[in-house]
């Protein structure tokens, strides 16, 4: 009997030990715990590129936060700050000053169920408003940005003007793409303008250019599966983790099957898992630069949850508990270790097992 009782436990370990890689190399779960090493003090999110926190990056970190299910007024720095407390304080400072950081924040209080104008600081959408020109259509930035603007108006239910449609549409490139200075000269788009673009006009309901967007992308796709920010271009096209993340959105967006993305059999999904660093569990921007990046990490994340920015993640029911932010780990990175979770595991079992034995005598 006893000997039975071994033999189960030790059948039971080996079972945990083979599920623990699963869970352990799980991007989605260990990319949001890299991120949680990133939160400074204000509650914001560094960019990684310089101290600090940046906006932008943490609008990027609360929508990969809800995407994995995660409440981000739950993530708090040591000196109990959170990004949402970031945030007012950056609009209230008048940092939301462009028309992209305007429909960031927005988009990113859309994601956590806020209503911009009654959150205690000032309205982002209201100012985004504000920037629209009616004569050109343009919100008076980049294209990058008038997507984004107008995807945020989306998202709240405004409408989105007829015009600023036009003005993507005429600024479409001789190939298909979307540049994000504008202009329709061929070989000056890029895959981030584009596949927001494609995403801002199916927000307004226009899928007119679709067909010569996707196949811009198809032709700029590389054969690992990938996207590189620019073909042609000076600085390289090798496969990206944001360019990937960003063009499997709007593929998602676009109802896409990824076997018709799959040039050599790798589609953009597993092109972007590709990018993914166990050892930190972080993105990297690219294979060759093998280092940790804060904006892969917080761009894959929605991106391989399933979300795009015509289908923003959403915090649950807000009558349900917040769930407590991953763990912060050292500054520098990596996972928690596993082994100790299992030998709890295995001797708690043990102990019941040897309990039961002892009363059954």
């Amino acid at each position: 009997m006893f000997r039975r009782f071994v033999r189960g436990i030790l059948i039971l370990g080996l079972l945990v030990a083979f599920a623990m890689p699963a869970w352990a190399d799980d991007p989605v779960e260990n990319g949001l715990t890299y991120l949680a090493t990133q939160q400074q003090a204000d509650g914001g999110f560094t960019n990684g590129f310089s101290e600090g926190s940046d906006l932008g990056t943490t609008c990027d970190v609360i929508l990969a936060i809800v995407a994995a299910g995660r409440d981000p007024q739950a993530w708090r720095s040591a000196e109990g700050h959170s990004p949402l407390d970031y945030l007012q304080a950056q609009v209230t400072a008048g940092a939301a000053n462009t028309p992209g950081l305007q429909a960031k924040v927005a988009l990113a209080l859309a994601a956590m169920g806020i209503d911009p104008a009654a959150w205690g600081a000032p309205d982002p959408l209201t100012a985004l408003e504000a920037a629209y020109d009616p004569a050109s259509g343009s919100f008076g930035s980049t294209l990058f940005d008038q997507a984004l603007a107008m995807l945020a108006l989306h998202h709240y239910s405004r409408p989105i003007p007829e015009q600023a449609v036009a003005y993507l549409l005429d600024n479409q490139t001789e190939d298909g793409a979307w540049a994000l200075l504008g202009g329709t000269e061929a070989d000056t788009g890029d895959t981030n303008t584009t596949a927001l673009v494609i995403q801002a006009l199916l927000a307004a309901g226009n899928d007119e250019a679709l067909d010569e967007a996707l196949a811009y992308l198809q032709r700029v796709q590389n054969q690992d599966g990938g996207f590189p920010y620019q073909n042609p271009s000076d600085y390289g096209t090798d496969t990206d983790a944001n360019s990937t993340a960003y063009v499997l959105q709007a593929l998602t967006a676009a109802g896409q099957s990824l076997d018709d993305w799959a040039p050599a059999g790798v589609d953009p999904r597993s092109a972007l898992e590709a990018l993914y660093d166990p050892a930190s569990g972080a993105f990297f921007w690219q294979a060759a630069y093998a280092t940790p990046n804060v904006l892969a990490t917080a761009q894959a994340i929605p991106a391989l949850a399933g979300y795009t920015f015509l289908n923003l993640p959403r915090l649950r029911a807000a009558s349900s508990a917040p769930t407590p932010a991953p763990p912060v780990l050292p500054a520098t990175g990596g996972v928690a270790p596993l082994w100790p979770g299992l030998a709890l595991l295995l001797a708690a079992a043990l102990g019941v097992g040897l309990a039961l034995q002892f009363r059954r005598r």
